[in-house]
């Protein structure tokens, strides 16, 4: 008779714990789903009073005012476009540089097919991201470090750095959360392919590498990640030129896909990169001394992320002064201890520096960013995963001697997300977000010229003309200064003033249409119809596509009792836009004038019938009565 055979049970490896751990580090009780849970409500908390936030800085171009996102069709255009084709020949003129990020776009278009103008919803979907890129980013720890508590550690202080607010509660600082949602998986299915051997994961990783860079130009730096990943692998003992070589064979794929991504750009861009107008006379001398300030600047934004702002306005270093030296003596002193320590250093920790200081580079072209921009703290995000992944080394380093070590990190944390919550209020409306960049920057111009800009939005003219006296007493030669001066004073009735200040704009820049689009509202405000129709006349034929002057020439026309030329300027405006509420009613009024009742009817209903303004429904609500009692 046979005997039954036991049940064989398979051992599971168990991963190994920090030396003298207590229950606070024990791996078992952070299993993957605990950690899952931790990291996504950490995320969440974090950032929920971001969803009440509205519309700031570049929103109000990117989404609200732009109408290619009404359009399935943007979708496709998104990959024969840059980012800010649908502004390019209108009346704007501080364009940045074209972008080339299809993906972003097509992101925008999709979030305004489901939420509209609904800030939530769009607050909602950037949640979503970063949280998701979360959780990426704690799987792909896991595999680095072979440690479970290393990645929830470092999964929850990247949730929760106050330096992706402006990535996350900023609708449009969406690109580098984007990013990381392709970025991240494709190192880690990159390390997965190398360490199990099949191509699937080779090809999964290539493919999400591409998709990260039509997001952002910043994860094509991805492969000199994976080079030091390579070099760092410890069971690899191959003399260093053999380990290069085969490191450079093992990336050549990703140099393909590279390369097509460039090709691709420049065949939409005509370029590779550019230099932003306002940099181009910036000599290159200036901008060698000013980088070592900046990369510090952003270490420290890394370690102490407190008070941060959109606009920091860091001076160009002209002279070997202070704080080139100061830059200078601390890159120094960290590269010295880094190689002091060179082979005593883990190899993740080099691995972590890596996925720290390679994502940084391309941020160092200084001359593609406006010269108050050169530091931004969204730019941060993708280099934050290195940072992060290094301080929960240290700490779980440190846990094997000293206990009081998880106390630590836990009240950092806390600080983390407090500051964040805190970050949070300064994205939650343009007065806040200005006002911050004022108190950060008082000697910034532009800060108190856009915080003037959201005063005037609120027409509360009285604070913006403050602001933007100010932004014209620091920067007196700003054509757009005096321009929004204007309309400030011509709120407050100052009428008189108004119009010196914009034909002060005129002569400091005869070819800026803004500034005659308000000269000839201010001309129609003084009854001068005729200048008035010069004015946006004028604005019309050097941009047939400005929705605003072409408005204001059809009000114009039809004060001076021409309602079949204004009725052609409304039709023409509603063909290209037909949401367009003030046109479709104004076009009612001139329907009515020409004593086209039925048309005017229909055109008041249909305009009601869109309208959010509650003052002006009422009023057309009026005025609809009255036409049809007529």
């Amino acid at each position: 008779m046979r005997k039954a055979r036991p049940n064989k049970t398979k051992e599971v490896a168990k991963e190994p714990e920090p030396p003298g751990s207590n229950s606070v580090w024990s791996t078992g009780i952070f299993r993957e789903s605990r950690a899952l849970f931790l990291t996504i409500a950490a995320t969440t908390i974090g950032y929920a009073n971001s969803l009440s936030g509205a519309f700031v800085f570049d929103d109000t171009k990117q989404i609200v005012t732009n109408p290619s996102l009404r359009s399935w069709g943007n979708i496709f255009r998104a990959f024969t476009n840059d980012v800010w084709s649908f502004e390019r020949g209108t009346l704007t003129t501080d364009l940045p540089p074209p972008y080339y990020r299809p993906l972003f776009t097509i992101y925008l278009t999709l979030n305004y097919k489901l939420f509209g103008l609904w800030e939530p919803g769009w607050h909602l979907m950037n949640l979503l991201v970063h949280a998701t890129a979360t959780v990426f980013v704690y799987y792909l720890l896991r595999r680095l470090s072979g440690n479970n508590i290393v990645a929830l550690l470092a999964a929850l202080f990247f949730a929760l750095h106050p330096v992706h607010v402006e990535s996350v509660s900023w609708i449009s600082g969406i690109p580098d959360p984007l990013a990381a949602l392709f970025y991240v998986p494709s190192l880690l299915w990159y390390v997965r392919y190398r360490e199990e051997g099949s191509r699937k994961w080779l090809i999964a990783s290539l493919v999400a590498y591409g998709l990260a860079a039509l997001c952002k130009e910043t994860p094509l730096v991805l492969p000199l990640v994976l080079g030091v990943w390579e070099l760092a692998r410890a069971q690899n003992r191959k003399s260093l030129g053999l380990r290069l070589k085969e490191t450079a064979y093992q990336l050549f794929p990703y140099g393909v896909v590279a390369s097509g991504y460039l090709v691709l750009r420049y065949s939409v861009l005509g370029l590779i990169s550019a230099k932003h107008p306002l940099m181009a006379n910036v000599p290159d001398s200036i901008i060698w001394r000013t980088l070592p300030y900046v990369f510090v600047s952003y270490l420290k934004h890394l370690i102490a992320p407190f008070a941060l702002s959109l606009i920091y306005s860091p001076p160009f270093i002209t002279t070997i002064d202070l704080r080139f030296l100061g830059s200078m003596g601390i890159l120094l002193g960290a590269g010295s201890v880094l190689w002091l320590y060179r082979k005593t250093l883990d190899g993740r920790a080099w691995v972590a520096i890596a996925l720290m200081v390679v994502p940084l580079l391309p941020v160092l072209n200084l001359r593609v960013f406006h010269y108050e921009y050169i530091i931004q703290d969204r730019y941060l995000y993708l280099p934050s995963i290195g940072f992060c992944y290094l301080v929960a080394l240290l700490f779980v380093w440190l846990a094997q001697k000293h206990q009081r070590t998880a106390a630590v990190s836990v009240v950092l944390l806390l600080a983390f997300g407090a500051s964040t919550v805190l970050q949070n209020r300064i994205w939650q409306d343009p007065v806040a977000l200005w006002q911050r960049a004022v108190d950060s920057s008082p000697g910034s111009w532009s800060s108190h010229y856009n915080l003037g800009l959201a005063y005037l939005d609120l027409r509360q003219y009285e604070p913006a003309l403050v602001q933007l006296t100010e932004a014209r007493r620091l920067n007196p030669k700003q054509a757009t200064v005096y321009n929004n001066l204007a309309l400030a004073q011509s709120g407050l009735g100052k009428a008189d003033e108004a119009l010196a200040s914009v034909n002060t704009a005129l002569a400091m820049e005869p070819r800026l249409l803004e500034a005659h689009n308000n000269l000839g509202a201010l001309l129609y405000d003084k009854g001068d119809y005729t200048g008035a129709r010069r004015e946006f006349s004028l604005v019309l034929e050097r941009n047939p596509a400005s929705s605003s002057g072409r408005f204001n020439l059809a009000r114009t026309l039809a004060a001076m009792d021409d309602h079949a030329g204004a009725i052609r300027e409304y039709e023409a405006l509603l063909a290209k836009d037909p949401i367009d509420v003030a046109a479709r009613y104004q076009l009612g009024l001139s329907y009515a004038a020409t004593n086209r009742k039925e048309e005017a009817v229909t055109q008041l209903s249909r305009a009601l019938s869109l309208d959010r303004d509650i003052n002006r429904a009422t009023e057309m609500r009026k005025r609809l009565e009255q036409i049809q009692s007529h």
